[in-house]
């Protein structure tokens, strides 16, 4: 904060030592900003102290004071006048030792002040010493002689007689010696001004021309510390309405505050509005601007609502059942933000901070589960989401151009509430019936879908990837950077598939002077596999090569008819493990009846998009018969007609205590 510099122009005492002391005396200074330049046409703030014995003395009196300064920065006050905070002025000992007035400003109007010193007070201040009680009475002394005959006074106003108006008008002088209709008409029952037929329903009413203002009020000075009592208007009614304000072209009510209190205030004491607003043609019903630097509307207590006259949350906003055109077409509630600050950036910000599990952002929609019901429906129990959904569709759908539709993060165990094993998840997916909803053919978890790009991943993973079930894919790959030129290209290798569940061990190994080398295989080998098929390769020489022994003991003997002889061999078995043995491949498959005559890859068999899976198993915006493959590339949701009572079994994801 700038450094405030006082100049102390001039301490006046209007009173003699012989009258009686007023508690107060002038004070006036400028204020200037630490270059020297004045502070001109501000609002200051000032603690004033007067000290006892020397510049660091004790306070007898303190008090704070607000000014405003002129063009040249200087600005008057009245010590005495102000607000007291330590002591009062008649208190101090003005007869007893030397007085400092210490003086502390504040050039923003508030209460951070800054000390600008002390200074000893000199003769003329301790006139009040005048207003110290004297002592007992001497005797009376003689009396004066009589004073001169003063002057003869003004002639009084004229009387009734020059006095002519209009029944039920106040008088008002129209002359020096005359009187007749002031503004104010009075019929005993209201009264009014620019009318001379006020409503019987109106105590004071006033009609205006075309003069800016009907009735204005300005407040001076420092208003009451309770804000309902503090106004330059205030209007009370304990059965009606406080104040009306109707404009047709205009603002009804216009309320501006340039300080800390409000430009208009309305307190309900009951069960009615504080500020009531109606807009009968293009207008606004309320517009509150907070400006650059203060605040729009600010609800401390109680339920808020928009559209509805009885919200049951701290917001509640209600779209009519009758939507309104280019209103109801969008959210109920559209949040943008513009800030740079990334860490604050949001359109829409949800937070719960508890010490009970909550939820930050909280959407139901068509035949959704309400997260306050989820534990009687779904057995979830207490969950802390930072962001819930639950529909028909989709629970919670992120679409992005050029960025990430949804971000899903955990950043420790607190997700434990929900396993109760600890586990932390970025996203989860769960696909289940609940209650006697519909079982359906299919169900995805988590379902991926990307096109229309050079590249394109319906799941890219960045890490390990577990798999307890089984997966079914139209081909696959290891890729990597290529050895040769890793930072240039890619390579790929095809995986080695089967119909079998088929294990592959290999190695070399050379026999010895007999002929003969054992081969030792993992000791899981044979309850891993079973069925085992060989195959032997002589290296380096013409030889013979024959499995002597098959495997036993998870080993097996090679035999060639020369003595160190180098031999490549490899063995494959069948899992028979206990998930193999129940999950056996099945290598031809009937096509579920809603996927017949559609194609897992319908370009590769020249068939329309149409004819893909693809079209099937995608939200859809059309119908699949009538989906083209450009129609494909950007799509979005819409609702699907399904069973009543499947709540919840496509969107939504729901989660169940392990």
């Amino acid at each position: 904060m700038k450094k405030i510099l006082l100049s102390i122009a001039a301490f006046l005492l209007a009173t003699s030592i012989w009258a009686q002391a007023p508690m107060k005396f002038n004070y006036q200074g400028v204020a200037r900003d630490n270059t020297g330049k004045a502070l001109d046409n501000k609002n200051i703030s000032m603690r004033i102290s007067i000290l006892d014995g020397s510049a660091v003395g004790t306070a007898q009196y303190v008090e704070t004071q607000s000014a405003t300064t002129n063009q040249f920065g200087l600005y008057t006050v009245q010590i005495g006048n102000g607000t007291a905070v330590t002591g009062t002025m008649g208190a101090v000992t003005w007869a007893t030792g030397d007085k400092y007035m210490k003086v502390e400003i504040d050039p923003a109007g508030g209460t951070t002040y800054t000390d600008l010193g002390a200074t000893q007070l000199l003769s003329v201040p301790y006139a009040m010493y005048a207003a110290t009680p004297a002592g007992p009475a001497g005797p009376a002394g003689p009396a004066g002689p009589a004073g001169a005959t003063g002057a003869t006074g003004a002639t009084g106003p004229a009387g009734s007689a020059n006095i002519t108006g209009t029944a039920n008008y106040h008088v008002k002088f129209t002359g020096t010696t005359a009187g007749g209709n002031s503004l104010l008409y009075d019929d005993g029952t209201s009264m009014a001004v620019g009318t001379a037929s006020p409503s019987p329903n109106i105590k004071f009413q006033v009609i205006a021309g075309s003069i800016g203002n009907a009735m204005r009020a300005t407040l001076i000075g420092a208003p009451a510390t309770a804000i309902a009592t503090a106004g330059s208007i205030y209007g009370e009614s304990t059965t009606g309405i406080g104040v009306i304000g109707v404009s047709s072209s205009q603002n009804g009510v216009y309320g501006l505050s340039t300080g800390t209190l409000g430009g208009t205030v309305g307190v309900a004491t009951s069960t009615g509005n504080g500020i009531w607003g109606v807009a009968t043609g293009a207008g606004v019903a309320g517009y509150f601007d907070g400006g650059t630097t203060g605040r729009g509307i600010i609800v401390s207590a109680g339920a808020s609502g928009y559209g509805t006259s009885t919200p049951t949350s701290r917001l509640t906003v209600m779209q009519p059942a009758t939507p309104v055109p280019a209103i109801d077409t969008f959210p109920a509630i559209t949040g943008y933000s513009y800030t740079t600050q990334g860490c604050v950036k949001g359109g829409v910000y949800g937070n719960y901070n508890g010490s009970n599990y909550g939820v930050g952002v909280q959407g139901t929609g068509y035949n959704g589960v309400n997260n306050q019901d989820a534990n009687s429906i779904f057995g979830v129990g207490n969950q802390d989401l930072g962001v819930y959904g639950s529909a028909n569709t989709a629970g919670v759908m992120g679409a992005s151009v050029g960025g990430i539709g949804v971000v899903g993060y955990n950043k420790n165990a607190s997700f434990a509430a929900t396993t109760g094993i600890g586990n932390t998840y970025g996203v989860y997916g769960n696909s289940q019936t609940v209650g006697g909803a519909t079982v359906p053919t299919t169900r995805y978890g988590v379902y991926g879908f990307a096109s229309g790009a050079t590249t394109n991943y319906a799941g890219y993973f960045s890490g390990n990837v577990q798999i307890t079930g089984s997966i079914a894919k139209g081909s696959g790959t290891f890729k990597i950077d290529h050895p040769l030129d890793p930072e240039n290209k890619y390579l790929y290798h095809s995986f080695v598939e089967s119909p079998d569940m088929m294990n592959v061990y290999n190695g070399n190994i050379i026999t010895d002077a007999n002929g003969y080398a054992t081969v030792t295989l993992p000791g899981y080998f044979e309850a891993l596999n079973k069925d085992f098929r060989y195959q032997l390769t002589v290296i380096g020489t013409f030889a013979q090569a024959i499995v002597s022994e098959k495997v036993n003991g998870n080993k097996f003997v090679i035999q060639t008819n020369q003595p160190n002889v180098e031999v490549s061999w490899q063995v494959t078995g069948i899992r028979h493990d206990k998930y193999a043995d129940a999950h056996r491949v099945v290598a031809e498959v009937e096509k579920e009846p809603e996927m017949k005559g559609h194609y897992l890859h319908a370009a590769e068999w020249n068939q329309p998009q149409s004819k893909s899976i693809d079209a099937i198993t995608l939200p859809k915006t059309t119908s699949p018969e009538k989906t083209t493959a450009a129609s494909q590339t950007n799509r979005t949701p819409e609702k699907q007609t399904i069973p009543a009572g499947a709540k919840n079994a496509i969107g939504g994801a729901e989660i169940k205590n392990k």
